[in-house]
């Protein structure tokens, strides 16, 4: 039999008939699922000291979408967080035959990415760069030395490689078997043959799982059931946005020379191939997917659909191009089974947003090997300490909004994820299936106007305005991309004269009741014991001291709070507040919708909002950092003299029905003043030379507020206590490791693309968390993490492009950083 599919000897081989005996009435913890990810999760939750986990699988081990996988490890990925779980991956799978004594085959021959096209060579040299910041041995190679290392292969039409000398391959299937008795060994409880059919909860919280042999009784779930988990996930009211397609790989018949190859990965022509047992296998991730409902696919385990040669012809001639002999040779298997995609590419894991107690690991865009037990390591974490121990910004199941799950949306956009993972990662790049869901009030009137629109959580935002004559659509670059102009243009507007913006996204979630108080005093580390009408920047932390959170607390009555967040955060604040406010006397409701946010921003904002409001708009009557209800228009708003640009203006929260007319007016006022509409790259150069941290960016879950410059958001004197309190206690007269900066480049000409290395006399000290092009500047500027030794005064230079710039680096921000012109 196809050491592929024959792991149906099972978890058995090592636990006996136990597997299929009838499972506990109650557990601890209960992980759903024992592919690669379950097996790993219920392995390292036993080796954390969690000695009562419940494995249960509806098949058997590894057979629902592990079994099929290619098998593909890596040592990088696009950022420092995954590259940290995909390079645990590889140290795990080194040693794991020696530890269990099943044979997973693993290799280590390496990798070789090609770049056909010039985007393709930045491309990789931006990611060469990131090696650099990890320690990852890479070296980029020019076409003849492709040839070198993969004799096979033409290096026609290459313009250079990526070589990742520690990359591999394991028979996947295998890797969760011996995964799976690691966890056995340890403890775990493994039951093979049970179908889970509901998530069970409590207020709240859930309390067990019912499953085709009766209830089982947990405290804490986690559903790692891959394409599966989406439609689990709804039986408890929890959003696991995921959906399958096709994924396919052909096997040659035996091949010369095949056996000591390293991976090969054409991006540019959708394909990879590596090698398995002398022969060539051969796995598409075209543009093209063709997505599958559940009820397409089943329950049954090693689901796999017909060959589609007319499908895979595309890839196949691309192949045959870049590997002539593919054009003779036989084909001895054509594989295509289901694999799971999320809306962004990036996997879901952690805590659920609606249910305590329920996690999620899935969905992980068919890199569920690689990442497989670096994930189940970091999930058990947070399942234990209940807060995630690395940077899961981009990966945290609560980043997306409920709408996403969407089954209907879900289809249309699977049909690019699964191509995305090898298309061109452009800077800025947006999806172009699933759009025009989410529309603010003034959508519209915006595309009346040119914008350029971008998406965010299902949501249309104007990212820039093409101007008169100019393309409606990105062209993009790892340098200078064709909006380059038109956002310069709306950023001086917004430092010299008036700017408009659309903010609408913004999350607004109203804590209301005698206990608002209290509730948003155990969320925040600011004192919200604030006066009607006082606005106030807090953070929201974790157990572990990390920051979740960053918003805008504003106090509209006695008993009466906006908490006001970044857009992707919506859900997520939403939640935190709920679980807080349970059991007290305070309602929480989510106003999002509710009100359009309008952004007047720039030096002539007073003498604007004058023009359209009868109320008094001096510096007197409406101070910086407060709050009032005034008169717009037709219209009626609450309006917060708050900037996240650095200049003077105003937040105008108008109810949704109003908003036209209130944008009507500001545009009509304003001609003469030289109002300009602004999007959200101009609102990010802004910032970016003003220094305002970008939640998911600069500061996330692993983030001391000390060492992201944010300690004046932290009142260690007010009388409640905060979550997170405790832990930064503790820190108080430790010395911190790292700390924030401010950086920018010295040549005008070059962009920040995102995690540059940052070095001092020539050592990484660091790396860019965020930047943009500063117009006001005349360069590129950012925000930086370095090491605490490092002094402002050394001499730098940053990353870019694998080329180093000399940069400035300052504790301080570089524009206007005593905040005059906010204030004036």
């Amino acid at each position: 039999m196809d050491r592929l599919v024959d792991i149906s000897l099972t978890a058995a081989q090592f636990a006996g008939e136990s597997v299929r005996s009838q499972p506990p009435a109650r557990a601890r913890t209960i992980v759903v699922g024992a592919g690669i990810i379950g097996s790993a999760a219920a392995h390292f939750l036993a080796e954390q000291g969690d000695h009562d986990v419940l494995l249960l699988e509806r098949g058997v081990v590894g057979n629902g979408s592990t079994w099929h996988a290619a098998g593909l490890t890596t040592s990088l990925r696009s950022t420092p967080p995954l590259t940290e779980l995909a390079r645990f991956g590889l140290e795990t799978y080194r040693t794991l035959q020696e530890r269990t004594g099943v044979d997973v085959s693993f290799v280590s021959n390496g990798s070789v990415m090609l770049a056909r096209t010039p985007g393709r060579e930045d491309e990789l040299r931006y990611f060469a760069d990131g090696a650099r910041l990890a320690g990852v041995p890479a070296e980029m190679l020019r076409p003849n030395q492709v040839r070198d290392l993969w004799p096979l292969a033409s290096s026609d039409q290459l313009l250079g490689a990526l070589h990742l000398p520690e990359d591999g391959h394991i028979n996947p299937g295998y890797a969760a078997l011996a995964l799976a008795q690691l966890a056995f060994q340890a403890g775990v409880t493994i039951r093979e043959n049970i179908a889970v059919a509901e998530v069970l909860t409590e207020h709240g919280r859930v309390i067990g799982v019912a499953t085709d042999r009766g209830n089982i009784e947990c405290d804490r779930v986690l559903l790692a059931c891959g394409l599966w988990t989406r439609d689990l996930a709804a039986t408890c009211g929890v959003s696991a946005p995921l959906y399958a397609a096709e994924h396919m790989h052909v096997r040659t018949a035996h091949v010369v020379g095949a056996d000591s190859l390293p991976i090969l990965r054409d991006m540019d022509g959708y394909f990879y191939v590596r090698p398995e047992a002398g022969r060539l296998l051969v796995g598409a991730f075209e543009p093209d997917g063709i997505p599958r409902r559940v009820d397409e696919i089943g329950n049954a385990g090693f689901a796999q659909f017909g060959a589609d040669w007319e499908h895979f012809s595309s890839i196949r001639a691309r192949a045959e191009e870049r590997i002539p002999l593919l054009r003779d040779v036989e084909w001895d298997r054509f594989l295509n089974a289901p694999e799971s995609f999320t809306p962004d590419g990036n996997f879901l894991i952690g805590e659920a947003a609606e249910v305590a107690g329920v996690y999620v690991a899935a969905g992980f865009n068919s890199q569920g090997i690689l990442f497989g037990p670096g994930a189940g390591r970091a999930v058990a974490d947070w399942m234990i300490s209940g807060a995630a121990g690395f940077d899961a910004s981009a990966v945290d199941v609560r980043r997306f909004a409920h709408m996403q799950s969407n089954r209907r949306y879900l289809h249309a956009r699977t049909r690019e994820s699964l191509g995305r993972l090898y298309a061109m990662h452009w800077p800025q790049l947006q999806p172009g299936t699933a759009r025009n869901v989410r529309r603010s009030p003034l959508h519209s009137r915006l595309d009346d106007a040119s914008a350029v629109f971008g998406e965010t959580t299902g949501w249309e935002r104007a990212n820039w305005f093409a101007p008169e004559g100019a393309p409606r659509r990105y062209e993009y670059s790892f340098g200078r991309q064709n909006w380059f102009d038109a956002v310069g243009e709306e950023h001086r507007a917004a430092r010299e004269r008036v700017a408009l913006f659309d903010l609408s996204s913004f999350a607004k979630v109203e804590v209301a009741g005698p206990d608002a108080l209290a509730v948003l005093q155990r969320l925040c580390t600011a004192d919200i014991r604030l006066p009607v009408g006082r606005v106030r920047y807090a953070l929201m932390l974790n157990s572990r001291g990390g920051i979740e959170l960053d918003g805008t607390v504003v106090r509209l009555d006695s008993d009466r709070y906006w908490v006001i967040a970044p857009a992707a955060s919506q859900y997520k604040a939403l939640n935190m507040i709920q679980r807080l406010a349970r059991g007290t006397a305070a309602a929480v409701f989510d106003a999002t919708s509710g009100f359009a946010t309008l952004a007047v921003m720039g030096p002539n904002s007073r003498d604007l909002m004058a023009r359209i409001s009868p109320d008094n708009w001096s510096n007197e009557a409406h101070r910086y950092g407060w709050g009032r209800a005034v008169e717009v228009a037709d219209a009626r708003a609450y309006a917060l003299r708050l900037s996240f640009v650095g200049e003077l203006g105003y937040e105008l929260y108008v109810p949704a029905d109003q908003a036209v007319n209130v944008y009507d007016a500001l545009v009509a006022e304003g001609h003469d003043l030289g109002l300009k509409l602004a999007g959200y790259h101009a609102l990010d150069s802004l910032r970016s030379e003003k220094g305002y941290r970008h939640l998911g960016h600069d500061i996330g879950p692993i983030d001391d507020p000390v060492e992201a410059g944010l300690e004046f958001t932290v009142s260690m004197a007010k009388p409640d206590d905060f979550v997170g309190r405790a832990v930064l206690e503790s820190r108080a007269h430790q010395p911190r490791e790292a700390r924030t900066v401010f950086v920018a480049l010295r040549d005008p000409e070059p962009v920040f693309v995102h995690d540059e290395p940052v070095l001092c006399d020539g050592r990484i000290v660091g790396k860019l968390t965020s930047g943009s092009y500063g117009y006001t500047l005349g360069r590129a500027c950012g925000i930086a993490r370095i090491r605490g030794d490092v002094p402002d005064d050394a001499r730098f230079t940053v990353l870019c492009g694998s080329v180093e710039v000399e940069a400035d680096v300052s504790g301080a921000p570089f524009y206007d950083p005593a905040g005059i012109r906010l204030k004036s």
